[in-house]
């Protein structure tokens, strides 16, 4: 998925890698990057979990409104 944002990126199209893991996303570089601390499988959250999507979705938009550069990265829970 780290490939796919760089490319997206690339087109022109902003993306927000969200991921469980920062050791298999990190080394693809992707242009941001949000590490939630969720289960493999529901990285944005359980289903029914509404308040955690709705988290998960504002801070991957704060992420692409913030970002100064490729790179960025939130590490929050």
């Amino acid at each position: 998925m780290g490939l796919i944002s760089r490319g997206l990126e690339e087109a022109g199209i902003p993306s927000v890698l969200v991921s469980v893991m920062k050791p298999l996303s990190g080394p693809s570089r992707p242009p941001r990057q949000l590490i939630r601390k969720l289960n493999i499988g529901a990285t944005v959250g359980r289903p029914g979990d509404a308040a955690t999507q709705l988290e998960t979705l504002r801070r991957m938009v704060a992420l692409l409104s913030s970002a100064d550069g490729p790179g960025a990265m939130d590490e929050g829970t």
